[in-house]
Formats: structure tokens, C-alpha cells, sequence
């Protein structure tokens, strides 16, 4: 039992004596006790009738699927107990495993393991109905939330629609019938190479925490470039070595106040070359445009601290758990925060592409998943009404003739083509406008070439764009909720591989008749749109972006809520 725990331990003699009734009681109050069929098994022993007869009683206050679970476990196994005490044991083996529940991102105070330990250890009490239920109940829990992680997304932001898919008591408990504790417990985390990744580096992180490992952060001020001179790039030069980049010479130097160190301050101070290439190794892992020039993003990257990344890293592994489950070998990751597209095609990466994402202050890009089933070349933009009247109208009121200009027309409800000069747009709001706008095919058509279409309630696709621009900048969160890629076209080349003999020649034939067409895959894919803000590259390197939604901390606020904390140190 952890040191640190034994006075809460002692400290809930009452909550041990009814922990089978409630101390552990889901979320929602459980409904009233029902009875619990006989078992229609022959031939029990006396022993096995009285342990089943113990379980009905030691389960009446749970609600009916998970007392039915568990009342089908163990009538599987003639009723005899399955959490044996002793080293090595099933029991030992579950507790240990929770034990260690904090490396994971998980609260450990939510399986009441303390508990769980003081009921073993009073006499007589291995094997009963009793401590039966109390570590099946655990068991429960903690593998349900290894699995599928211990918030329901939906309930933090309508904008996070991730569903997880947590397997029932019945289908946990009946894993135990397939191998050991140890291994049932392995396989129910994430096999994402990045879980185990990110427990390491929160391991990593907690041992910085009230420390001066970092170093002090990079003062505000102007953005640095290469040739220049001030005590803010002896600063950067300082913090930069102290996350590995480069030599740790600089705060040295600028500490030491002996004449013969002003000039080895005075070269601390210099943005030189060399401190431009450990700028742009940065850059380059953090996912900013590695220039070199150390602007307002480099800084703020920067200056993240411990507990700043920790946060991060206890959130990622919380989408980690959201996300266990089959992806499918072929698939397509958008991850809004690196700005990024791949296609993933069992274990390869045939496509990736720089993104523009939603504006993060209007229009910030759902997370959810779909199927893609289809692709439009030369395709017309059927305007949602949300754009229609938050950008055109109040243009329509100035001028009616603005549409024309950008090769779009007015059309009525039931598709009835009008000239915008006969409207009195005025008279109209967000809340009454009974236009539809389309946009015709061309080459400064806000789709671009192609869109890629994987019909969900949000309205989001993929496509190209006419604003080339704009991926050449490190933030790129400007679209109106859609996916706008770089490499669009190379996309529907890999996705037609197989459905057509010449996928270029297909292509260009298509967008050379410069009409609308839609071509529907042979093999639809889904779609994945998530939010990954830590993650491991593949040499290992752990990478970050900033969390330009604030989702980050919405889920990290809602994790607190349901007890995970960081260590002391971290909270100041």
C-alpha cells in the first residue's frame, strides 16, 4: 500500500465494510436491486451454492447488466472464486497493475484499490462473495478505462465528436477466460507505439518538475534573426541548449562575471550561423516552418514548460484511449493542430499534404470520423448558408453585382436561378435569407480542382484551393471548417490506383473537360479528423504543437474532474 495513502486507507474503515454496495458506485446512482436468477447449472456443491448465493447478495445494489455480468462469469466457472491472494496471484496482479494507474494518466483513487487491499487482508476473506465482487468491480473499471478513457468527449465540447467504444462488463470479464490478468490488462491499453511513448515521457517530464531544468524562458520582445545581437539571443541560445539544442556554454557565460568571460558572452549574445541551425532543428520538431528566425511561435514553443508539456502528454494519452480500437490498414489521419494530412495504407504512408484548418476563432474543424466514398473533380461549391450569409450577404446589400464577379449565382430554395439586381437584400437576416449561392467550376473556385467527400453531419470535406499561399505559413488555421490540402490531386491518384488504368491521365482528362464529375471510389476509406497535439515521431523524438482550440485544456479540465492530477510540484 503507498505510503502516502495509508492514512485515507485507515481513514475509510466504513467505506471497506460496504465497498461491494456503493464504494464504488458508477457516475449515475444505481437503480434498485433486482433478483438475480438462479443458476440452472446441476449438480453444485454445497460450497459453490453458498458462494452464489453470497454473490446475489453482495451484488443486489448494482444495476442489472453489470450484477447479471458478473453473475454469468462467475456461473461459468461453477461459482468458484477466481481473485486468489498471494504473490503472483490474479488479485496481487490487479492491484499492482492500479497501483501504478498514475503512469497511465488515470486517478488511482478511482478504483478504491487502498480499499480493496485493507478487505483482503482481514481474515477469512479470500475467496468470499465479499472481496469477490469488490476486485471484479475494480477490475471493471480499471480495464474499461485503460481501454476507452474516463471521459465521455461529447461531454466536453459538442466540437469533439469522438466516440469511444468501451466493451461491457460481461465482454471485460469474459477476456480473463483468455488469458492471464497481466495479459488481459497489457491488451486493453492503446497498441499505439505512441501510448507507451508518452507514459515515458510523462515519467521524464514528472522528474523535471520543480526544477531548473529548463532554464528560464526567452523574454518578449522582437522577432531575432541571424546577425543579431542582444542579451534576448544569449537567452535563446541558453534555453535551446537546455532542451538539447546545441552546446549549454551560453548561460555559463552570461553568469560568470570574470573579465575573461565577456567575450564568450559576447558570442553567447550573437545570433550566429550556428545558432540559426539549432533554431531551425527546433522548428522542425515542433512543426513551425524551420526558417530559423526565431518570431512569436518559436518563442512561445519555447518557453513551454514541464508542466505545460505534461499537461499535454496526460491529455494525449487520454485521446489515445478514445481511440482504441480498429482503424482500419487504410486510412486517412487529418491532425488538426500539426496542420497535416497522411494516408496510411498498412504501415505506409503513400500521400501526406500540408492543411489549412478552421479558423479557431469562427469556424474551428470538428473532430469526428466517416467514410470517404467519393471524390468531385471540377466541382461547384454549394455555399453553406452559415458562409452565405456571414460573408456575402452584407456584400449583397452594397452590391448585387459582387456574386457575378466571383462566378457565382442566386438560386431559390427550389432551385430557381435570380438576378441578384432584382433583390433588396436588406430586407433580409442570417435568420430569413431564402437564397442558395453557388459557385460554378473555374479556376479561382474556393474547392479548387477536386473535393473529396465523406458525407457527415458537419458538412466538412477535404479539397483543393486557390490560395496556394497560405501553406507556407506555420499556423494555418483559416478555412471555414474544411480541410483545404496542399497536394490535392496526388491524393485522388493514389485513392484511383487499381480503379482506373492511368489515374494521371484519367485526371487531367476531367479537368481539362471542365465539368463537374463525380467519380466514386472502388474502395471507400475512412476519415479520421483528430486532435493530436503530443505524439512520438518515428526515431522517438516526442513531438508538440500549440493547441490552437484550447481543447487541450478543455479535456485536461474535464480529467481533473474526474480526479487525474498532477503531481505536487506541478501545482505550485
Amino acid at each position: 500500500m503507498r505510503v502516502d495513502t495509508v492514512a485515507r486507507a485507515l481513514g475509510i474503515s466504513l467505506m471497506v465494510g460496504t465497498l461491494a454496495q456503493g464504494a464504488m458506485a458508477q457516475d449515475a446512482a444505481p437503480p434498485a436491486a433486482a433478483a438475480v436468477p438462479q443458476a440452472t447449472a446441476t449438480g453444485l456443491s454445497a460450497d459453490a451454492i453458498a458462494f452464489r448465493d453470497g454473490l446475489a447478495h453482495e451484488t443486489a445494489g448494482l444495476d442489472e447488466t453489470t450484477r447479471a455480468a458478473i453473475d454469468g462469469f462467475y456461473a461459468s466457472r461453477d461459482y468458484r472464486p477466481f481473485w486468489n491472494a498471494g504473490e503472483g496471484s490474479p488479485l496481487a496482479t490487479l492491484e499492482a497493475s492500479v497501483e501504478q494507474a498514475d503512469a497511465q494518466g488515470l486517478p488511482f483513487f478511482r478504483y478504491d484499490a487502498d480499499a480493496l487491499q485493507l478487505l483482503a487482508g482481514e481474515p477469512g476473506m479470500v475467496g468470499s462473495p465479499k472481496l469477490e465482487v469488490a476486485a471484479t468491480r475494480t477490475y471493471i473499471r480499471f480495464t474499461g478505462d485503460l481501454s476507452a478513457g474516463i471521459v465521455r468527449p461529447l461531454d466536453i465540447d459538442p466540437e469533439i465528436n469522438v466516440k469511444p467504444k468501451r466493451a461491457t462488463a460481461a465482454a471485460l470479464l469474459a477476456r480473463l477466460s483468455d488469458g492471464s490478468v497481466s495479459e488481459v490488462l497489457r491488451a486493453a491499453e492503446p497498441q499505439d507505439p505512441d501510448y507507451r511513448a508518452l507514459m515515458a515521457e510523462k515519467a521524464r517530464l514528472e522528474g523535471l518538475l520543480g526544477t531548473d531544468a529548463w532554464g528560464a524562458p526567452v523574454p518578449a520582445g522582437p522577432t531575432l534573426h541571424v546577425g543579431e545581437s542582444s542579451p534576448r539571443v544569449a537567452d535563446l541560445r541558453a534555453r535551446l541548449a537546455r532542451l538539447g539544442y546545441g552546446p549549454e556554454t551560453a548561460q555559463a557565460a552570461v553568469d560568470d562575471a570574470a573579465p575573461a568571460a565577456v567575450e564568450t558572452a559576447a558570442a553567447a549574445s550573437a545570433f550566429d550561423p550556428g545558432l540559426e541551425a539549432e533554431v531551425k532543428r527546433f522548428q522542425k520538431d515542433n512543426g513551425l516552418v524551420d526558417d530559423g528566425v526565431a518570431g512569436r511561435r518559436t518563442i512561445d514553443a519555447l518557453n513551454a514548460s514541464p508542466e505545460d508539456r505534461l499537461e499535454q502528454v496526460v491529455v494525449n494519452l487520454e485521446r489515445l484511449r478514445w481511440m482504441n480500437h480498429d482503424l482500419g490498414a487504410r486510412r486517412i489521419e487529418v491532425n488538426i493542430p500539426d496542420f497535416s494530412v497522411v494516408l496510411l495504407d498498412h504501415g505506409n504512408i503513400p500521400w501526406s499534404s500540408r492543411a489549412v484548418v478552421g479558423n479557431a476563432a469562427e469556424t474551428r474543424t470538428p473532430e469526428f470520423s466517416d467514410e470517404m466514398t467519393y471524390m468531385v473533380v471540377n466541382p461547384t461549391w454549394h455555399i453553406p448558408d452559415s458562409i452565405a450569409t456571414r460573408v456575402y450577404l452584407p456584400k449583397l446589400r452594397k452590391d448585387p453585382t459582387v456574386l457575378a464577379r466571383s462566378n457565382m449565382r442566386l438560386f431559390t430554395r427550389s432551385g430557381v436561378e435570380i438576378n441578384p439586381k432584382l433583390v433588396n437584400f436588406n430586407q433580409y437576416t442570417a435568420e430569413n435569407f431564402p437564397f442558395r449561392v453557388k459557385q460554378n467550376p473555374n479556376s479561382a473556385n474556393a474547392l479548387g480542382r477536386v473535393k473529396f467527400m465523406f458525407p457527415n453531419q458537419f458538412s466538412i470535406y477535404l479539397h483543393d484551393t486557390p490560395h496556394r499561399e497560405l501553406f507556407v505559413k506555420d499556423a494555418r488555421a483559416f478555412s471555414n471548417g474544411c480541410i483545404r490540402l496542399q497536394e490535392p490531386i496526388e491524393l485522388a491518384e493514389v485513392l484511383l490506383k487499381g480503379q482506373v488504368p492511368d489515374p494521371q491521365a484519367s485526371i487531367d482528362g476531367w479537368l481539362a473537360a471542365k465539368s463537374e464529375r463525380y467519380v466514386y471510389l472502388d474502395q471507400p476509406l475512412p476519415v479520421y479528423i483528430m486532435y493530436r497535439s503530443a505524439w512520438a515521431d518515428p526515431d522517438g523524438t516526442i513531438q508538440y504543437r500549440a493547441d490552437i482550440y484550447g481543447r487541450d485544456g478543455e479535456v485536461f479540465r474535464a480529467l481533473e474532474a474526474k480526479g487525474v492530477s498532477l503531481p505536487d510540484a506541478a501545482q505550485g
